[in-house]
């Protein structure tokens, strides 16, 4: 258990998802103009939804500036309040800023664990990893 925790929290580690902006050269990247915030709970069960969403992250690259909130810290306690959120949630997605995405005319809010990643301790929130799969790709567009 420990070397899974250890190995998980390397992976998250190493995946800082700090972005970089491109050149106006032909070819070039355009700048980032996405920004991702994670607010999370840093233990299990939310460790393995997180290795989940770093996975439909990192298909996205440079495209995405990353940041991650330890809800156990001041400062995430600090932003969560900045931006309004209340309540214990094991994770909290902003995409730009917003929790919520209109999907297909459907709107996502993405927080608390996905549909069927719940403990079932916390209920499941309402998105899915293709989800935010769909509202990487909608930013991203943009």
């Amino acid at each position: 258990m420990v070397t899974l925790l250890t190995s998980l929290a390397l992976a998250l580690a190493s995946c800082t998802g700090k972005g970089t902006s491109g050149t106006s050269s032909a070819g070039a990247r355009a700048p980032v103009t996405v920004t991702v915030d994670i607010l999370y709970l840093n233990h299990p069960p939310v460790l393995p939804v997180l290795a989940n969403i770093d996975q439909v992250l990192k298909a996205y690259g440079d495209t995405l500036t990353v940041t991650r909130h330890d809800f156990d810290t001041a400062e995430a306690v600090a932003f969560a309040r900045k931006k309004s959120i209340t309540g214990h949630f094991p994770v909290v997605i902003l995409i730009n800023g917003s929790p919520t995405a209109n999907l297909e005319g459907r709107q996502v809010t993405f927080q608390s664990f996905p549909k069927g990643e719940g403990p079932g301790l916390i209920p499941d929130g309402d998105w899915s990893m293709a989800d935010l799969d769909g509202a990487l790709k909608a930013a991203t567009a943009k």
